[in-house]
């Protein structure tokens, strides 16, 4: 195998076997910062399911029964054109922030550096030490002392994996029955628990050993970034300009023409996915601003500038630009669609009704009989959708009042959330018709102010 960094992973030897990554930690100006955005990432994700709001579980995606609550907000699957849009509008909403903030999402929000970099490994850290502690003791034979740090790792690391898997299934089961549950054996509630036992297994799989991988050989989004940023998006990058050519303190004092880098490689130690950022820009970086803040304590022991890995540009890193150019066609398109997205949903949302009914005919009905008295009837069903979290009751009606509408229930009662069909009979005089056709309107009429229509055509008997 080539030894290029453009061609071989770090964490891939040149036999193909897993390199652990053994990551330093140096505290810095951006550590806080990153820090109380995950957690209060996690917070968001802790509280959601277990807070109220009008009435409703903050969050509450009901599959099995296609019910679907933001915030107050309840949706079914007849409203699958909000789904839409807000896919679509978070595709939109990760491209704009790329093009201007490039990974920006990978290194502050995404779910695996998250919980990752602020949940497991800080336990790791807190049992096993320091990097070459933790080193050290992966080397060692299996004693005491290794049995116990390991088993108290992942017993820690099992309680925090059991927290969000349940937390999990609240968003999906609900929070009433998930407690109920919890409360009951296993043996009572299979599914629920194999799925609980399988998110604990996915995650210390994943947070215990599979790690960085996710995001070099699994996440699709490092490999289309480069079609989403262009050389002023801002990135985590290495001043070449000022820090070539790298020497160390010792060669400065001696009167060697240096760059400000000295050569430490404490940016390469600290980095989860174990990369050097003086290479330029690469797949694996997540923008995690951790060799930032290892570079920015070395400078500050030696006496220079901060800032020698930072957030920039590319242009500006390699000396060819002085300015951030913000406003560039990228980021504006896909900042205008975004508006776009978001405009349409917020109207919908604004004119969306409680409750939704379409008029069909049915395709083994007859299209029409004639009665005994002579008039026609047209046989129709009425599906109603009650979008709503309360029971509601409906009637109908037709226009012109001279056609007679029969129906069985009256008034036509649903359950909140529930979707029902009721058959329906129209007669009327065949005099009304023209070449075998009459239009008319189903009206309907329900709780809290609804009212709809539909344009329908009867139909009977040409001349």
């Amino acid at each position: 195998m080539s030894g290029d960094f453009r061609e071989t992973l770090y964490t891939v030897d040149a036999q193909g076997r897993r390199k652990w990554v053994y990551s330093e930690f140096v505290p810095g100006r951006f550590t806080i910062p990153r820090g109380l955005v995950a957690y209060s990432l996690m917070l968001i994700y802790l509280v959601m399911p277990w807070i109220t709001i009008g009435g409703k579980q903050g969050v509450h995606l009901d599959i099995f029964n296609r019910r679907f609550v933001f915030f107050g907000a309840e949706f079914w699957a007849t409203d699958s054109y909000f789904l839409f849009l807000i896919l679509v509008s978070m595709a939109f909403s990760l491209f704009f922030f790329t093009a201007l903030f490039g990974r920006l999402w990978c290194g502050w929000a995404c779910p695996e550096t998250v919980f990752l970099e602020f949940m497991f490994r800080p336990i790791e850290r807190l049992i096993e030490g320091s990097a070459a502690q933790r080193r050290r003791l992966d080397q060692q034979p299996w004693n005491l002392e290794k049995i116990v740090k390991k088993l108290l790792k992942h017993s820690i690391s099992a309680f925090f994996a059991w927290i969000i898997a349940t937390t999990a299934l609240a968003y999906f089961i609900g929070r009433d029955p998930l407690i109920e549950m919890i409360s009951d054996w296993p043996y009572k509630n299979p599914v629920p628990f194999a799925m609980t036992v399988a998110m604990m297994g996915l995650m210390a799989f994943q947070f215990g050993w599979f790690r960085e991988q996710f995001c070099t050989v699994l996440c699709p989004y490092a490999r289309f970034q480069s079609v989403l940023m262009d050389s002023n998006s801002i990135v985590v990058g290495y001043d070449v300009v000022r820090g070539e050519p790298r020497g160390k303190v010792r060669k400065r004092e001696d009167g060697e023409s240096t760059g400000d880098c000295v050569d430490c490689g404490l940016c390469v130690r600290v980095c989860p996915t174990g990369i050097d950022i003086r290479n330029g820009l690469q797949l694996e970086c997540v923008a995690c601003t951790a060799c930032a803040d290892a570079c920015d304590s070395i400078m500050e022991k030696v006496g220079r500038p901060k800032g020698l890995v930072r957030y920039d540009t590319e242009d500006r890193l390699l000396g060819r630009s002085l300015t951030r150019k913000l406003l560039r066609p990228r980021p504006i398109v896909y900042g205008v669609l975004l508006t776009i997205c978001l405009s349409t949903f917020a109207y919908l949302l604004s004119v969306r009704q409680e409750s939704e009914f379409q008029v069909l005919r049915g395709a083994l009905d007859e299209p029409f009989t004639v009665l005994d008295d002579g008039r026609v009837s047209n046989h129709l069903h009425v599906r109603v959708t009650n979008k709503s979290s309360s029971p509601a009751e409906y009637t109908f009606s037709v226009t012109p009042k001279d056609i007679e509408l029969i129906t069985p229930l009256v008034p036509f009662s649903l359950h909140a959330g529930q979707i029902s069909t009721t058959p329906i009979f129209l007669n009327f005089d065949p005099k009304i018709l023209v070449d075998g056709k009459y239009t008319a309107e189903v009206n309907i009429a329900g709780g809290a102010g609804y009212s709809d229509k539909q344009t329908i055509t009867l139909l009977g008997p040409g001349k």
